[in-house]
């Protein structure tokens, strides 16, 4: 194969998405985790926990919800961060130009471009 021949792009493929290929995460939506933003499994996993106490306490839920608004900007402070973490210009959180929903886009192989699981939006 001569050396100057490359692919098309993925764009306009429902799996490429920044340049990543989504493919697998589209077969088996949520399947794997390691998919997911980390700041977000973080902040999940701290409330799930947060959640097991106060209910172990017996805090109603007026209680729990003051607790829990008072208690999440040290939260954040403490799991909110990212390495990979660039602003994305939006007004949802986490506001990252990697997140895509609860998805960080890095964790995903790069767009090998047009390949055999390429599809137009057309042909979907």
């Amino acid at each position: 194969m001569p050396a100057g021949l490359t692919r098309l792009p993925g764009e306009g493929c429902p799996h490429c998405r920044a340049g990543r290929c989504l493919y697998e995460e589209h077969l088996n939506p949520g399947l794997c985790q390691a998919n997911r933003c980390v700041v977000l499994r973080r902040l999940c996993r701290a409330f799930d926990d947060f959640v097991l106490r106060a209910d172990n306490m017996g805090l109603s839920d007026a209680t729990a919800q003051a607790l829990w608004q008072a208690r999440f900007p040290a939260t954040l402070a403490k799991e909110g961060n990212c390495q990979d973490y660039l602003p994305g210009g939006t007004t949802s959180f986490p506001d990252c130009v990697h997140a895509a929903g609860d998805l960080c886009l890095q964790a995903f192989p790069r767009c090998p471009g047009r390949c055999p699981r390429y599809l137009t939006r057309q042909g979907r």
